[in-house]
């Protein structure tokens, strides 16, 4: 069985769900070829941060905005030292989630407006509430994924595991890429 989601008709609602799809599916395809121990690797000094910690950090976001209460993403709510952490299947399966949850969405859902809070103060504990779009969430959220994914990528060179060549690019750096 093809663990990645392939591409539905109903992605193309949104070309942020094509891109958000698209950039899960990379994720997927990478925890599909690591170990159970790679994904518990972390490269301190450099990254501090298991693989699967990143991984769970990524899906918190998405959980974020699926689990939204009365239009509401809080995305202070973290999962840490959740099992997804730990269990690659789990987060394999919370990734699949993720995607069936954003295929199944409107341009009604996504133009619909939302307010995020959000933690803004490295001092102190301060608290912003923005305007928003569903899309333009789940824009962030996959963009913010990539950077992840570009500090996975350098766990990997300690691991002597192979990526995808755009695993960890932001989608304007692959299409600089594509241009040369």
């Amino acid at each position: 069985m093809n663990p990645i989601a392939q591409p539905s008709a109903f992605a193309a609602v949104s070309p942020s769900i094509k891109g958000a799809v698209e950039i899960l599916n990379q994720g997927l395809e990478f925890l599909t070829v690591i170990s159970d121990s790679d994904y518990l690797t972390n490269a301190k000094p450099h990254v501090t941060s298991s693989i699967g910690e990143h991984t769970r950090h990524i899906l918190d976001l998405f959980h974020a905005l699926i689990l939204k209460e009365d239009a509401t993403v809080d995305y202070n709510t973290r999962r840490r030292g959740h099992p997804v952490e730990y269990d690659r299947s789990m987060a394999i399966k919370e990734i699949h989630y993720v995607i069936n949850w954003l295929e199944r969405l409107d341009h009604h859902d996504l133009e619909a407006p939302i307010t995020i809070q959000t933690e803004v103060s490295m001092d102190t504990q301060v608290f912003a509430s923005l305007p928003s779009t569903l899309e333009r969430e789940i824009t962030f959220a996959a963009l913010h994924a990539n950077h992840h994914y570009a500090m996975i990528k350098v766990i990997t060179t300690f691991l002597d595991v192979e990526t995808c060549n755009a695993f960890g690019y932001a989608p304007t750096t692959s299409s600089y890429l594509r241009e040369q």
